[in-house]
């Protein structure tokens, strides 16, 4: 794994590549080669995968049951080789009513130079996301139901950033007030007022994304696990 630390021009583009190639041209085969062959892909409520062709077994399959969903970003943002982002899944409505059916999850995405990743984790919770699959399938939605590319989040998850962003103490001082004095901080993403943060218990993964303002104060926080992750049970860190 690089130690080498990117340009931002870089590891953007290799992002909006990362995007084109699956979330919007949804070439999921082309899409595991982006992944070095050592990668690794821990997505917490389906398991681990360990270099590209691992990947491609695990999502080409996956995908074929939802080819329907299409996704949107709402926000990311980039530190060094790491891109936190907020990324929305959409399933349109079968009937053509225009029923939503969406949900969001956190990830997070390591570039190795070359156009390559070496890590992404997702962590979200999994009692947001099943009951819209579930019920999409209910409303009829199959195989054969037709994309819905101008799909985009029915309303943002985040509010918009305050725009006196806190000094890098004040942001040190609202992370360590969430992050639990027992839990180990694997993943600190600080962007101007938004901090998005990873962190184990001895039970399971956490995310948080926090917004802080210029006084220090914690105006927002969207905290997000997996309920059913038991480390205890099995270890999906690595």
């Amino acid at each position: 794994m690089s130690l080498e630390i990117f340009s931002r021009d870089e590891v953007e583009r290799a992002f909006h590549d990362f995007l084109r190639v699956g979330a919007y041209g949804h070439d999921w085969p082309a899409w595991s080669g982006i992944f070095t062959d050592d990668a690794l892909y821990t997505e917490h409520c389906l398991g681990v995968f360990i270099g590209a062709e691992q990947i491609k077994n695990w999502i080409v399959p996956q995908m074929e049951m939802v080819p329907a969903m299409t996704f949107s970003i709402e926000w990311y943002d980039i530190v060094d080789n790491t891109i936190a982002f907020w990324i929305w899944n959409h399933l349109p409505d079968p009937s053509g009513a225009g029923a939503r059916f969406d949900f969001p999850n956190f990830s997070l995405l390591t570039y190795a130079g070359n156009g390559k990743w070496s890590k992404e984790e997702d962590v979200y919770d999994p009692r947001s996301s099943e009951p819209v699959v579930l019920s999409w399938f209910k409303a009829g939605g199959n195989a054969q139901t037709p994309q819905d590319r101008t799909l985009r989040a029915p309303q943002f998850t985040h509010p918009s950033l305050p725009h006196n962003p806190p000094t890098t103490r004040q942001m040190d001082i609202a992370i360590a007030a969430v992050v639990p004095h027992d839990a180990t901080l694997r993943q600190k993403i600080i962007n101007g007022a938004r901090a998005s943060l990873v962190y184990d218990t001895s039970e399971r993964t956490y995310g948080t994304v926090l917004h802080v303002d210029g006084d220090g104060t914690r105006v927002f926080q969207d905290d997000f696990t997996n309920m059913r992750e038991n480390f205890m049970i099995k270890d999906v860190r690595r």
